[in-house]
């Protein structure tokens, strides 16, 4: 006999409730059809996804705020093997550099230490980096991936007009010191997927469990699609191998369907609100779910969702239209929780985010810089309910 979390969700005015009562009964799993959708149509101002039974809230930390590198945006990041956190930006000089001093199109760099003392080295590009830039004039890294001792990239390429532009995967093998290209691509063109996020684990992609060992896994959205995300995944040893690609195609029970036709993707997440282009999913080991965070459009409107597997089914942590006294005006670009940074239990994280435009000039002006957070995961309390 195992205990269950019961939760029960209905809809009032606002948004959604929910009760939670544990139950006493052998636990057996339980089949999933296909990734639930929420239903936005009765709520169309309200979040895509029922409340998490696992997380009832986000706190943040306002007051730990820091903030560096004006001028430098996107900052996707993951764990790499020496133990540093390996981050990437935007049109800007990066750490210690600004707008104009040190700029490139797309410069990597290394953070050392902890969140309340790190210290961080621009590598490839950028003011008084270690190393020239392999992408000065064009190219946007929208994730970031520490497999092994090889650093990877999705990079929007740049040659062409937005949204209609070419992604390619570039590799490092020297902490980010040179970047090369694959020559393959996935290709521009309305309806066709474009990776956006990496699932990033542990140090260098480990503790993943064990179900989902051997693959490193990535989400994508179609050109002209901004509200459905799709993952895929491929062999750790075949990363740089166009053919080894495969893509979640449903659930036959609980098992996943893998196909290596991109046509046969069906989306794992979907918000009818339009969201960006880069969403941010890091698997919590101590409270094993999944937690994804996706701007809804504006610097203050963020989503922050949890789920069991990374194909859902997904649950609302937090849903805001002002994050951080923020504004709808401008673009959330990244909001990644580095999983060096993480605290044992779980409980405690600490946020890199990014944001651009009128609105990240409002509240915290988080606007166009690397910006750091820390915040707190506050666990749904169960409730026993004695039996009639």
């Amino acid at each position: 006999m195992g205990d269950c979390l019961e939760v029960r969700f209905c809809r009032v005015r606002g948004g959604w409730a929910c009760s939670a009562i544990l139950l006493l009964f052998s636990a057996q799993p339980q089949p999933l059809s296909a990734p639930a959708h929420g239903d936005p149509a009765a709520d169309p101002a309200g979040p895509p996804y029922p409340p998490s039974a696992v997380l009832a809230d986000i706190t943040w930390h306002w007051d730990s705020l820091r903030t560096a590198a004006p001028g430098s945006d996107l900052w996707p990041v993951t764990w790499a093997e020496d133990g540093d956190i390996y981050t990437a930006w935007g049109d800007g000089g990066g750490f210690g550099g600004n707008d104009s001093d040190g700029r490139v199109a797309l410069g990597f760099a290394r953070i050392s230490g902890t969140p309340d003392d790190y210290r961080a080295a621009n590598v490839n590009g950028g003011k008084g980096a270690l190393f020239p830039a392999s992408f000065p004039r064009a190219g946007k890294a929208e994730a970031l991936a520490a497999v092994g001792p090889t650093l990877y990239a999705w990079v929007n390429l740049q040659d062409g007009p937005w949204p209609d532009v070419n992604y390619a995967l570039a590799w490092s093998a020297n902490r980010g010191a040179s970047w090369a290209l694959c020559p393959w691509r996935f290709e521009r063109g309305a309806g066709r997927l474009k990776p956006g996020a990496f699932l990033n684990f542990g140090r260098a992609y480990t503790g993943v469990p064990r179900p989902l060992a051997g693959y490193v896994y990535f989400y994508a959205s179609p050109q002209g699609n901004r509200k459905d995300i799709f993952l895929g995944r491929v062999a750790v040893q075949q990363v740089r191998d166009q053919t080894a690609y495969r893509f979640f195609a449903g659930l036959d029970g609980r098992r996943p369907r893998w196909s290596h036709q991109a046509e046969d993707a069906v989306s794992v997440f979907h918000d009818e609100h339009d969201m960006g282009d880069t969403a941010s999913v890091v698997y919590m080991p101590a409270l094993k779910r999944y937690l994804l965070t996706t701007f809804h459009q504006g610097p203050g409107q963020l989503g922050v969702f949890d789920a069991p597997d990374p194909w859902g089914p997904w649950t609302t942590v937090a849903y805001y239209e002002d994050w951080g006294g923020m504004g709808a005006r401008g673009v959330g670009l990244t909001c990644s929780f580095p999983a060096k940074w993480m605290s044992p239990d779980g409980r405690n994280v600490w946020c890199v985010f990014s944001a651009y435009g009128d609105g990240a000039q409002q509240g915290i002006r988080a606007h166009d810089r690397f910006n750091l957070v820390r915040a707190t995961l506050v666990p749904r309390r169960r409730r026993n309910h004695a039996a009639p």
